[in-house]
């Protein structure tokens, strides 16, 4: 019976690492996609927008607990920095429209910018497979941290890269 399990076990584990090896990473340095979805007021959301910022750009789904604990910190970075200094994207992964839309309403008093990526297309240009999995990109448009997961670690961890950024970029 353990013997059973084990292979059983192991194809449903397999194909998945497969597809997650086929995905393109990001790596630091780079410059990631632009297209971000589109907002609540149906404008599209693009990273070549917003240079000059920093950009925060986080996956998430709504039956994900540390995604929706993650939410609400993201909102605290953007309102006491300022949309002057940074935007936050929350792109909602692979959810159905309506559930979408519900927990749109949920988040309502979010100002973070809320976009929807129904079928994944935009989490495979980034490589995201696992949520929550977010991204700081710098003013200069580049990729300056990549994070899967979230917890008190990475409170700190994205204070010190947001810190960072800033002190970069302004003293160039």
């Amino acid at each position: 019976m353990a013997k059973i399990t084990l292979i059983i076990a192991l194809l449903l584990v397999i194909p998945d690492s497969l597809a997650k090896k086929s995905l393109p990473q990001l790596k630091l340095g780079e410059i990631p996609p632009s297209a971000l979805g589109v907002d609540s007021d149906g404008n599209k959301i693009n990273l070549d927008d917003l240079k000059g910022k920093l950009v925060i750009i986080t996956f998430w789904a709504s039956w994900c607990p540390p995604c929706l604990k993650e939410l609400p910190y993201l909102e605290t970075i953007q309102t006491k920095l300022g949309l002057d200094k940074i935007k936050v994207i929350a792109i909602n992964y692979k959810e159905s429209r309506k559930k979408y839309w519900h927990i749109r309403k949920r988040l309502s008093d979010l100002t973070l910018t809320l976009t929807h990526d129904k079928k994944g297309y935009l989490a495979k240009k980034y490589g995201v497979n696992t949520l929550p999995n977010l991204f700081i990109i710098g003013k200069d448009g580049k990729l300056a941290y990549h994070a899967v997961g979230y917890g008190d670690h990475s409170i700190k961890k994205i204070i010190k890269i947001i810190n960072q950024q800033l002190l970069i970029n302004t003293s160039s």
